[in-house]
C-alpha cells in the first residue's frame, strides 16, 4: 500500500514500530581487473591499504536492498511520510578482521557524502585497525544541490556516480531522486549489522555495539537522525536501541547547515535554537574552531549519564577540512580524477605544512570514551569551551596567535607555530579552503617560550602527552606517533645554526670542478646537494634554482653544488665531483646531520647514481624530471623513434641516427621533417607511430590543456612539439664520450613494440583516417637495415650511467605526465624494477620538461624527509596524482637485462 502525504505527528512517528521487510543483501561482490569497488573505504596501493593488510583486515562490498519510506516535513516542523514502502538498493562496504576471533564486537558505521561519494575513513582508521572493530560504510544518497550540479556526462551526486563509474557492477543500484528515503536505509542497515544472524554481511560474529560517526554534512545527518526520532524508532526485539552512541563531527547545531533536512527538496529552516534531542544513549559533538565560533546560541547541557549523555568538544588549531593527519587518500576522488572528472578539485600544494593539531586522535579517543561510557557508565572528560572575544567575531588568542580554551592538545599548549589559513603566496597563488597550516612565527617568540631549547621543549611536550593519555584525551599509540612528529618539528624550530662558521664558501676540487655552498644562520642541519641538468657548458655552480633558493635558505637548508668540472653528458665526472663537494663542505662548515642529493633531468640521474653507490655518502635522493631510466635504455628508445621517422617519413632527408657529425644541423633536418609530416594525414599518422615507439607522451607543451584520451589529432601535435628534443638530442656528445655507437635496434620487433606500448588504438585510428596500411608500415620498419652497437661504448654508458634500480638510500622521483624530453616511461621503468620500500614516484598533472614550482620542490623535500624520519613512505602529497604512463619499450638495467 502506498501512502501519500500522510502526516504523522512526531510523537506518533516515534511510537510506530519498524514494519518494513528485512533488507536483503548480495555479496561480497568479487573484484577483478575490469571490475573494481568504486569509492572503497581503502584504495588499493595506498599506505592505508598496506596498513589494512598488515592489521589482518579484509574489505568487502555488498549491495543492500530494502523498502523504506520517503520522509519530509510539514510547514510547522512535523514529520510526514510522503511515500511509503519505496524499494531501494544501495551499497555497503565492510572492513573487518579476516580472522573472526579477532573481532572485538563493535561496529563503527559511517556514510558516503552526497557529493562525489567521499568517505571519512581517515578520521577513524587507526582505532579500528588496532582494536579489532569492524567498519561499515553505507551509501545514503545525495542532495538537491548535487543533483542540480550533475549532468549525464559528469554526475556529481553520489547515487548517480555508481552506475556512471561501472554500469555492470552497479547495475542493480537503485536510488531515486528523493533522498528522504535515507533514514530507513540507515536504520535497516544498522539493524542488519547489529543482529547479523546466520546470513548477513557479519554472519556468525557476535556484535555487541553499533556506533554512528559522521563529519560535516554527515555529522549533521546524525543530528537530524536523532532529532527526528529515528534513534528511538529503530529498536531491537528486547527494546534496546540498534545504535548505542554517536560522534557528531565538525557540525554545529547552532547553524542551519548543522541539521540535514529530512528531505533535501524541502527548504532549509532556521534551527539555530533547536537543541539536540535527549535520547537513551550518549552523544559526543566534536567541532573545529571554524564551527565553534558559531556556537553562540544555546546548546544542550552536558550530562554524565548514559541515558541523555552529552559532551561538546571544541578544538582549536583545526578547521572544517582538517584531520590533523596529512596525505590521507580520498579514494573516490583519486578514482574520479583518473577519469578526469572536472568536479574533482586538485589539492593545493603549499610551502607550509598542514596543521598537526590532532583532530583524528581526539576523535579516536572520544570514540573509545563513548564505548566505555556505554559499557561501564564512566563518562568522558569535560572540556571548557573556546574563548570568544567580546565582539563574537574571533577567539581570544595567545602570544603565538592561537585560540585559547577548548580541548587543549599538546600542540596548542606548547606551540611552535601559528595555526591559520596561509596567504596565497605560500601556496602557489591559491589559498586552500578550510584548511589551516603551520605558519612560522618570530624565532624570538620560540626562544622566549622555551629558553632551554629543543631539549626543554621535547621534555615538556612528552610530559603533556602523558597527561593527555592519563586524562583520556589521547590514546597511547597516538601519543607515541605525536611525539615522533614533535621531534621533527622541534628540529625545525630549534635549528642547529651555523655558529661562527662562514655563511658561504667556494673553491676548486682536485679534478678541477668548481663548487660553492651557502649556509643560513638558522641551519637545520640538512645539506641539499644540487645536481644540474645537461648543459653544453660547465658554467659556475648554482647551489639551487634561483626561484627556489631564498625559500630553501629561509627554511634552514644549507645548499651546495659543483659544476662537475665538465660539460655535456658528464656523469663520469659528476658523481665523484659531487662526493668531493661534501668533503669540502664538512671541512669548512662541519658535518651535516643529514645530506640529500637532488637534481633535475640529468642531475636527477646524477643524484640517483649517488644513491646507488656501494657506500652512499648521502642519506636520500630526489630525482626531478629525471633521466632515471638510464643512458642505454633511454637512448635505445629514442633511437627507435628516430629510426621510424627516417624510414617512414623522411628517408631522403639526410637524417643521421648514430655517428652524428653535427647534432644541431641534424636536429634542424629532423625538425623540418616533423613539420612536413604535420602537413598531411599520412605524415601525421606515421609521426604518431614514431612518437609512440620513441616514448613521447601525447601531452608535452607546458601550459597547454591536457588532450582528451580520444583526441588523437591534438596528441600528434603535442608529440611533434617535443619529438626532436626527445629522440635526437644529445647523441653526438654522448657518442663522443662513449667512444662510439652505444645504441642498437637489432632484433627489435616494431609490431610487438607497438602492442606493448598500450597506444595502438591512437596509431590505428590515425592510419585509418589517412588511408594507410599499418601492417605494411610495420613490416617496412622490421625489414629496414638495423643498427649495431659497439660493446666498449655500451660498457661506458652502462657505467656512466645506467641505474641498477637498487639504491642504498631512499629515492624519490618526481615527473610530469607530459615530459617530452625525459619520457614518463623512464620513471615508471625505475619504479617497476625497484623495491617500493626504497623508491617512490610522484606524478604531476602538467606538461613540459622540468620547470617544477617552488611548492613542488619543498613538497618533495618534505616527502623524502618524512620517509627518512618515519621509516615508510607517506601517501603521495597534495598536488600530485595517480598515473601509470605507457611502459618503457626498451628498459635496461645495469647488472640486469636490456630489451
Amino acid at each position: 500500500m502506498r501512502l501519500t502525504a500522510l502526516v504523522l505527528p512526531l510523537l506518533a512517528l516515534l511510537a510506530t514500530p519498524v514494519c518494513a521487510a528485512a533488507p536483503r543483501w548480495i555479496g561480497p561482490l568479487p573484484e577483478t581487473a575490469s571490475s573494481q569497488v568504486f569509492s572503497p573505504v581503502v584504495l588499493a596501493g595506498t599506505r592505508e591499504d598496506a596498513a589494512m593488510r598488515a592489521a589482518g583486515y579484509v574489505q568487502e562490498e555488498f549491495l543492500l536492498s530494502g523498502e523504506g519510506n520517503i520522509y519530509g516535513e510539514t510547514a510547522d516542523g512535523l514529520a510526514e511520510v510522503r511515500t511509503a514502502k519505496v524499494p531501494y538498493t544501495t551499497r555497503l562496504v565492510i572492513l573487518r578482521p579476516r580472522d573472526p576471533r579477532k573481532f572485538n564486537g563493535t561496529v563503527q558505521m559511517g556514510f558516503t557524502h552526497p557529493s562525489l561519494a567521499s568517505a571519512q575513513w581517515g578520521r577513524i582508521d587507526a582505532l579500528v585497525l588496532r582494536s579489532g572493530m569492524a567498519y561499515a560504510f553505507l551509501a545514503i544518497g545525495g542532495d538537491a544541490g548535487t543533483r542540480e550540479r550533475s549532468t549525464a556526462q559528469w554526475p556529481v551526486t553520489t547515487p548517480k556516480l555508481f552506475g556512471w563509474y561501472d554500469p555492470r557492477r552497479y547495475g542493480a543500484f537503485q536510488w531515486g531522486e528523493d533522498d528522504g528515503i535515507r533514514w530507513d536505509a540507515m536504520g535497516q542497515a544498522a539493524t542488519l549489522l547489529r543482529d547479523p544472524g546466520r546470513d548477513g554481511p557479519l554472519a556468525g560474529l557476535n556484535v555487541r555495539h553499533v556506533y554512528f560517526s559522521g563529519w560535516s554534512f554527515l555529522g549533521s545527518t546524525i543530528r537530524s537522525w536523532i532529532n527526528f526520532g529515528f534513534h528511538d524508532r529503530y529498536r531491537r526485539p528486547d527494546g534496546s536501541p540498534v545504535v548505542d552512541g554517536y560522534l557528531i563531527g565538525i557540525s554545529a547545531g547552532s547553524v542551519p547547515a548543522g541539521h540535514t533536512p529530512l528531505n533535501s527538496a524541502d527548504p532549509v529552516k532556521d534551527r539555530n535554537r533547536e537543541l539536540l534531542r535527549v535520547i537513551d544513549r550518549p552523544v559526543i559533538e566534536l567541532t573545529s574552531e571554524m564551527e565553534a565560533i558559531t556556537n553562540i546560541y544555546p546548546q544542550r547541557p552536558e550530562s554524565d549519564a548514559v541515558a541523555g549523555g552529552h559532551r561538546i568538544y571544541e578544538l582549536g588549531g583545526v578547521s572544517h577540512g582538517d584531520t590533523g593527519i596529512s596525505a590521507q587518500v580520498r579514494a573516490a576522488s583519486v578514482q574520479l580524477a583518473a577519469r578526469r572528472h572536472p568536479a574533482v578539485e586538485p589539492l593545493v600544494a603549499c610551502t607550509v605544512e598542514d596543521t598537526d593539531v590532532p583532530m583524528r586522535d581526539v576523535a579516536q579517543a572520544a570514540l573509545v570514551n563513548l564505548n566505555r561510557w556505554v559499557e561501564t557508565g564512566q563518562a568522558p572528560p569535560l572540556a571548557s569551551r573556546m574563548q570568544v572575544a567580546a565582539d563574537g567575531k574571533d577567539f581570544i588568542r595567545d602570544a603565538f596567535g592561537n585560540p585559547l580554551g577548548g580541548v587543549r592538545a599538546a600542540q596548542l599548549d606548547l606551540p611552535l607555530v601559528r595555526y591559520g589559513e596561509p596567504p596565497a603566496e605560500l601556496c602557489g597563488g591559491k589559498v586552500p579552503r578550510r584548511n589551516l597550516r603551520r605558519l612560522p612565527v618570530d624565532p624570538a617568540l620560540i626562544a622566549k617560550a622555551y629558553p632551554g631549547g629543543k631539549g626543554e621543549y621535547l621534555a615538556r611536550f612528552k610530559a603533556r602527552l602523558g597527561e593527555l593519555v592519563r586524562q583520556r584525551w589521547l590514546l597511547e599509540a597516538d601519543a607515541i606517533a605525536q611525539l615522533r612528529a614533535a621531534e621533527r618539528f622541534a628540529t625545525q624550530a630549534f635549528p642547529r645554526g651555523r655558529g661562527d662558521k662562514p655563511a658561504a664558501s667556494a673553491g676548486t676540487l682536485h679534478g678541477g670542478a668548481k663548487w660553492a655552498a651557502e649556509v643560513p644562520a638558522n641551519w637545520n642541519g640538512t645539506l641539499l646537494l644540487w645536481g644540474r641538468g645537461y648543459s653544453p657548458k660547465a658554467g659556475a655552480p648554482d647551489v639551487a634554482p634561483a626561484a627556489w633558493r631564498d625559500a630553501l635558505l629561509a627554511k634552514g637548508y644549507a645548499l651546495a653544488a659543483s659544476n662537475y668540472g665538465a660539460d655535456g653528458w658528464a656523469l663520469a665526472e659528476a658523481v665523484p665531483a659531487q662526493e668531493a663537494v661534501l668533503a669540502a663542505f664538512a671541512r669548512i662548515h662541519g658535518q651535516p646531520r643529514r645530506t640529500l642529493a637532488w637534481g633535475q633531468s640529468m642531475g636527477g640521474l646524477v643524484s640517483t647514481a649517488l644513491a646507488e653507490r656501494r657506500r652512499p655518502v648521502v642519506q636520500g635522493a630526489i630525482a626531478l624530471c629525471p633521466s632515471i631510466g638510464g643512458a642505454v635504455g633511454m637512448m635505445n628508445m629514442a633511437l627507435d623513434g628516430a629510426f621510424a621517422l627516417r624510414t617512414l617519413v623522411a628517408p631522403d632527408a639526410g637524417l643521421e641516427l648514430v655517428g652524428i657529425s653535427d647534432d644541431m644541423a641534424n636536429s634542424r633536418r629532423a625538425q623540418a621533417a616533423v613539420a612536413a609530416a604535420l602537413a598531411s594525414a599520412q605524415g601525421r599518422a606515421r609521426l604518431a607511430l614514431a612518437g609512440v615507439l620513441g616514448g613521447i607522451p601525447g601531452w608535452t607543451v607546458r601550459g597547454s590543456a591536457r588532450p582528451a584520451e580520444a583526441d588523437f589529432e591534438r596528441q600528434v601535435d603535442e608529440i611533434a612539439a617535443a619529438f626532436v628534443m626527445g629522440v635526437f638530442l644529445p647523441r653526438q656528445d654522448q657518442e663522443r664520450r662513449a667512444g662510439g655507437v652505444f645504441s642498437w635496434n637489432i632484433g627489435v620487433d616494431y609490431a610487438a613494440q607497438l602492442d606493448r606500448s598500450g597506444r595502438r588504438a591512437m596509431v590505428e585510428a590515425l592510419y585509418r583516417q589517412a588511408g594507410l596500411d599499418l601492417a605494411a608500415d610495420l613490416a617496412r620498419l622490421n625489414a629496414a637495415p638495423r643498427i649495431a652497437a659497439q660493446p666498449g661504448a655500451v660498457a661506458y654508458m652502462m657505467a656512466h650511467y645506467t641505474p641498477t634500480a637498487r639504491p642504498g638510500v631512499p629515492v624519490l622521483s618526481v615527473q610530469t605526465l607530459g615530459d617530452g624530453a625525459t619520457s614518463p616511461s623512464l620513471q615508471q621503468a625505475y619504479l617497476d624494477a625497484a623495491d617500493p620500500r626504497m623508491v617512490q614516484g610522484l606524478w604531476l598533472d602538467a606538461a613540459g620538461h622540468c620547470g617544477q614550482s617552488k611548492e613542488t620542490a619543498l613538497t618533495a623535500l618534505a616527502q623524502l624527509e618524512a620517509r627518512l624520519d618515519g621509516g615508510e613512505w607517506p601517501n603521495p602529497p597534495a598536488g600530485t596524482i595517480r598515473h601509470t604512463p605507457a611502459p618503457m619499450l626498451r628498459p635496461c638495467r645495469r647488472g640486469g637485462s636490456c630489451d
